[in-house]
């Protein structure tokens, strides 16, 4: 069983969540669950998490082998309000996917990923963070191209000594609209709700958001996203509420059929009704990533 959240081990909670809110544009998201789009495609991306629900995309072949790793510049790395420390931390990512339509507008999806994130001063804040999911996706017909999603994740967060600090349970429901402007650009807005069940309790909380998106694919090998995303936490012990936003801006250019490299850059702050959960982080970088589609 999880032990108590405390001193590092909060921080790791609290940066893994946040990165896995936010989109990175490289090939695995620590979130993991890609989002099936419609033909109408502007851009091919296999990406897993909250960055997919920003795109059409080609449609993905049923199977997808994904992985990256990149290295990353944290103004805030255990995410407190005074006393900031600024670190560079390294992601690696891989993730195996497996999509099956079921019929014209419904498709399914099975995922597995794992992360591993390594601070270069703060060792005390590394982490590995292991998950397994399954979602679909209803695509109704002459109902204004909008796409529903519901999805489950269970995610296991391990301390840099391999043991235990988060077991989380994932219910996600959603919907997003894409707004395409010709054949290179589009606009995505959505709704996310999400319920959980966490060990330790004192991480568990319920979530409710909104997203918003531009996607430019400048040239066929190069594409620029601008995405913002707010959402209010629930935390189900000490009356716990927090507003959290995320704005994030990346470039990625694809080198090969294969692979791409990309940069990243956002901003998140988190206030919250307890004070010492406020907090303000930038942080920026860059990474190579492959997807090989089956």
């Amino acid at each position: 069983m999880a032990t108590e959240t405390t001193g590092p081990t909060l921080a790791e909670i609290e940066q893994a969540r946040l990165f896995q809110n936010t989109p990175t544009a490289s090939s695995v998201n620590a979130d993991g669950t890609a989002l099936p789009d419609a033909d109408t495609e502007v851009s091919s991306d296999d990406s897993f998490g909250t960055q997919v629900i920003l795109k059409k995309r080609e449609r993905v072949r049923t199977l997808a082998l994904s992985g990256d790793t990149s290295v990353f510049y944290t103004d805030n790395a255990a995410l407190t309000r005074h006393d900031k420390i600024d670190d560079v931390f390294f992601v690696t990512n891989a993730g195996l996917s497996w999509t099956p339509r079921i019929n014209s507008h419904l498709e399914a999806q099975i995922a597995a990923r794992g992360s591993i994130f390594r601070y270069t001063s703060t060792s005390s804040l590394d982490f590995e963070n292991l998950g397994v999911g399954a979602a679909l996706f209803w695509n109704p017909e002459h109902f204004c191209d909008v796409l529903f999603f519901a999805r489950y994740d269970f995610i296991e967060l391990l301390d840099r000594h391999s043991e235990e600090i988060l077991r989380d349970h994932e219910f996600t429901v959603g919907a997003q609209k894409i707004f395409a402007v010709g054949k290179s650009q589009a606009f995505t807005l959505g709704v996310t709700g999400m319920g959980g069940i966490a060990d330790p309790s004192s991480a568990q909380r319920q979530t409710a958001g909104i997203f918003a998106g531009y996607h430019w694919q400048i040239t066929h090998q190069l594409e620029a996203e601008l995405f913002y995303r707010f959402s209010a936490y629930f935390y189900d012990r000490a009356d716990r509420m927090d507003c959290n936003h995320i704005v994030s801006g990346s470039v990625r250019c694809r080198v090969s059929r294969h692979a791409d490299l990309n940069v990243f850059v956002s901003f998140g702050g988190n206030r919250s009704d307890t004070s010492g959960f406020d907090y303000n982080v930038v942080t920026a970088g860059g990474g190579v990533g492959f997807t090989v589609r089956f």
